[in-house]
């Protein structure tokens, strides 16, 4: 039996579609802003059949076009950001809720960019109000989120900047540009992608974020804002005194660490030897620093992963800076070169300090009663252009170029007049020469253009180019000439050393949503290489080996690469996942190589505020860096795996608990273990050798610790407070230390960091940084004997073990004022840095050199005496940095 009150319904709705309705009459409304029930009135004023229930239509506002349409065009319109749907019958139509909507699933895709400038931002979080669903974008800006259909309200969050929330309904598959405002409050010094539960993905973003205005507060020497001063007060990051000897990450050697700029690989990332890197702030965007939980597309090296992101260039208005510090002068200019279509940015450093150097040091060395001179010369450029390529893909061109130029010129000459044998007297002349010449230039190139396929598919291509050409020459020369008979004694040892690298590869990175909780990333690349290393030293002067540079060339190789890759991430209940397998072919002096590399990242919360992550890693390295530890100069050569040298591989097993009490405190809590199969390393005296292939021996290294990080991210005081208990170890055959363990170089077992920002006010911050770590393992030597595997070489130093003698323990104290100010028209914008690099003079070791001299006693003939000299880089110095900001009209 029908109710009463559905029977009225259909006695109500039935008559409406008795009366047939012409599909290509046109109906008018004005042109104003309406609210959607007064549109739907007047176009039944109008003659149209339209039925609806008031109660069920949204309270919206519609910006109406105005003309004459049919009925069909104005409902597709008038409902399109409505929940509503409408249905035709014989006598007119009907609108209603669409019984459909909400058991659809759409994607959300699009990018997220600075709404001034509009440059990309990497790793916001785009995510639906009040709900578990959200993502984050990817290294290029992009993301893709899988939503239900009906009304949503997105939020989308980026630190530093003002957060966004809008309100929309879900229909269909749709893009959607997001641009978000930078604000002026203190910004996060490291955001970790893990830190907030309620973002869903945000426990597979495993890099640790680095930004340029974290950097900017830190300061560094001489006020050069440098990223890697950041990175090196993490747990688990260190370097060599004053940074010299690069980045060390858990227990890693600098040539294992996988360096990228715009996806290019860098092999070199030093400048002054590692007292600066190469990134200058003023072109980098941010740096994501991967010590576990390895993403598939990363690859090629066996310790952690530095990727760095530079800027795009303003797309709405132009801006120049210019900048100076104590060592060097900065510029940098970017805009747009088609409004909103293309920009382009350019920066460069030149250090004009070094002009000053070679007056200095000779006014130094003469008043040591010496005469020579110090030079050295560093410059880097970037640039970078981008264009709109069609609606959905943009074309970007970056190249950097930076050299170091470094001579040290030292003479010193004296008489002895020792009187022997009653009144006979012995005159001789002694004279102590060093020549120390080092060169060093880097060429990164990259070509990639980026295609939003559809909404759920997202590629990049990418032509690569990158170059380093090294080249280091010493000579040592001692000697004590009586000066009646000529007779001489002394010694003369000098070394060549080059180490040539090119790399030209074509890549493809797609990334694929399979659905609400799963994606699939996935690539392939290919790589050719020239590798030209040389090396040869000897008891001779070294103009001998620059008269015959073509003897000391080894057999130059030209390797082959070809890479695979792909990833899959998702979520099972409460369990996060993300397994992937990179696989790679080497094939080079007729020899190829096939390497496997899992991997594998589980993770999830173990309550509301604490998050667990376990983490495997198997990695593979066809590229070895030979370092040298007879001098105090950089005579490294890079090397590729041959028939006689496998690459080198390893395993990290990691595991990671972190505890937020509340909004503004986290603590973090890390366990690794990773062990290393055939390390490359020079036999004891193989570095003099003129064949490097021949004197090489393979070994094993395991490393293991805890790293503990207690960060407070809000309030005027912020910072954090980082501990490091690591061991890191090595052997090698019967040729290196006897075959025994001994530990690595750079093994730090006690490292203690702190980092404390305090906001003055609104523009001003006032940052302390305190650094403690373990002395260096060190091979120190009590004598010198004759070099009885290379008559040739130099003296070898007799050690009891190596790396067996621990140096002072490094520690050193940085304070930095950083303040903007800005003029009331927005145009100019001013940054001055003041403060004091080593702020107690601590000098921290970084190498000892070994001399000899000649000294009279008790008027005897001259003896040769051996005395030990510490070197250090960097005593107490003033800090300076000062840059203005010109910016012309725009957005």
């Amino acid at each position: 039996m029908i109710r009463p009150r559905l029977l009225l319904l259909l006695l109500a709705v039935v008559p409406l579609f008795l009366t047939a309705q012409s599909d290509s009459e046109r109906y008018g409304l004005p042109r104003r802003v309406m609210p959607l029930e007064k549109a739907l009135i007047k176009l039944n004023e109008a003659g149209a059949n339209l039925s609806y229930r008031p109660d069920q239509l949204p309270d919206l506002a519609i910006r109406v076009p105005g003309g004459r349409r049919t009925l069909d065009r104005w409902l597709n319109f008038l409902l399109r950001d409505t929940e509503l749907s409408y249905q035709r019958g014989a006598a007119g139509y009907l609108v209603l809720l669409d019984p459909n909507l909400h058991s659809r699933s759409f994607n959300l895709y699009g990018s997220v960019t600075d709404a001034r400038s509009g440059e990309r931002l990497i790793g916001a979080t785009v995510q639906l109000a009040g709900e578990a669903v959200g993502t984050h974008t990817n290294e290029y800006g992009f993301y893709t989120l899988p939503t239900p259909g009906g009304r949503h309200r997105l939020r989308v969050t980026y630190v530093g900047y003002s957060p966004v929330e809008l309100e929309f309904v879900l229909r269909s598959d749709s893009l959607l540009e997001l641009g978000l405002e930078q604000n002026r409050e203190l910004p996060q010094i490291i955001v970790t992608a893990n830190g907030t539960v309620s973002e869903t993905g945000s426990y597979l973003e495993t890099g640790t974020r680095i930004g340029r205005a974290e950097v900017a507060q830190l300061g560094g020497p001489g006020g050069e804002d440098d990223p890697l001063q950041l990175a090196r007060l993490l747990p688990g990051v260190t370097s060599g005194s004053d940074g010299v000897g690069g980045v060390f990450i858990r227990g890693s050697e600098a040539g294992h660490n996988l360096i990228l700029l715009d996806g290019v690989p860098v092999y070199s990332l030093s400048h002054a030897g590692g007292l600066l890197s190469i990134f200058s702030n003023q072109a980098i965007r941010r740096i994501d620093l991967y010590k576990d939980a390895l993403p598939a597309r990363f690859g090629g090296r066996i310790g952690g992963v530095l990727d760095v992101h530079t800027r795009d260039g303003n797309l709405y208005q132009n801006e120049f800076t210019i900048g100076t510090t104590l060592l060097s002068t900065q510029v940098a200019a970017e805009g747009p070169i088609q409004e909103g279509e293309s920009s382009f940015l350019l920066t460069g450093r030149y250090f004009w300090a070094g002009n000053l150097l070679r007056r200095f040091s000779e006014e130094y060395k003469f008043r040591r009663g010496k005469s020579g001179f110090t030079d050295y010369t560093v410059y880097d450029l970037n640039l970078k252009v981008n264009q709109r390529a069609g609606k959905r893909g943009r074309v970007y061109l970056s190249v950097y170029s930076g050299l170091d130029d470094y001579a040290n010129l030292s003479v010193q000459r004296d008489t002895l007049e020792p009187v022997v044998s009653g009144e006979t007297v012995f005159k001789h002349s002694k004279v102590y020469s060093r020549r120390e010449l080092v060169q060093w230039g880097t060429t990164v190139a990259a070509l990639r253009y980026n295609h939003v396929f559809n909404d759920r598919t997202f590629g990049n291509f990418r032509l690569s180019y990158s170059n380093l050409a090294t080249e280091s020459a010493f000579e040592r020369y001692d000697s004590l000439t009586e000066v009646k008979n000529r007779d001489v004694a002394g010694s003369i040892y000098s070394g060549h050393y080059n180490s040539g690298i090119r790399q030209l590869g074509l890549a493809f990175d797609g990334q694929y949503t399979m659905g609400s909780n799963s994606l699939l990333r996935f690539g392939v690349e290919a790589a050719t290489h020239r590798f030209d290393p040389r090396l040869a030293s000897g008891k001779v002067s070294l103009e001998t080996f620059a008269t015959a540079q073509e003897s000391l060339a080894d057999t130059v190789h030209r390797p082959l690469q070809v890479v695979a890759y792909g990833s899959q991430e998702g979520r099972l209940n409460n369990v996060h996942y993300r397994f992937g397998l990179r696989t790679s072919v080497w094939r080079n002096d007729g020899k190829s190589f096939l390497s496997l590399s899992p991997r594998l990242l589980l993770a999830g919360p173990v309550s509301e505020r604490t998050d667990w992550q376990l983490s495997y890693d198997r990695t593979v390295q066809q590229v070895h860096l030979l370092n040298s530890f007879i001098i105090g100069l950089p005579s490294d050569l890079w090397v590729p795996s041959t028939r006689s040298i496998a690459p080198a591989t390893a395993q990290q097993f990691s595991g990671k608990l972190k505890h937020r009490p509340d909004a503004a405190w986290s603590l973090e809590g890390t366990l690794y273990y990773r062990r290393m199969r055939n390390l490359v390393s020079y036999a004891e005296g193989g570095q003099t050798s003129m064949s490097w292939l021949n004197n090489l021996s393979q070994g094993r290294g395991r490393a293991y610790g805890l790293e503990m990080l207690l960060q407070r991210n809000r309030g005027k005081l912020r910072g954090w407070l980082s501990y490091t208990l690591a061991r890191s170890e090595r052997r090698f055959g019967r040729e290196i230390n006897q075959g025994n363990l001994f530990p690595f170089r750079y093994d730090r077992r006690h490292a203690l960091n702190v980092l404390l920002i305090y906001q003055l006010g609104e523009r001003t911050t006032l940052t302390g940084s305190w650094r403690f770590e373990t002395g260096l393992a060190y091979s120190l030597s009590t004598e010198l004997v004759d070099n009885f595997t290379d008559p040739n070489g130099p003296d070898l130093p007799v050690t009891n073990e190596r790396n067996g003698y621990r140096l002072k323990p490094n520690h050193r104290l940085d304070i930095n004022l950083h303040t903007i100010l800005g003029s009331k028209s927005g145009r100019f914008t001013h940054s001055l840095d003041v403060g004091l690099y080593n702020a107690y003079d601590r000098h921290n070791p970084v190498y000892y050199d070994t001399r000899r001299e000649w000294t009279v006693r008790d008027n005897r003939l001259p003896e040769e005496t051996q005395s030990y000299l510490q070197i250090y880089i960097a005593p107490l110095l003033p800090t300076l940095s000062y840059q203005l900001t010109i910016s012309g009209s725009g957005r």
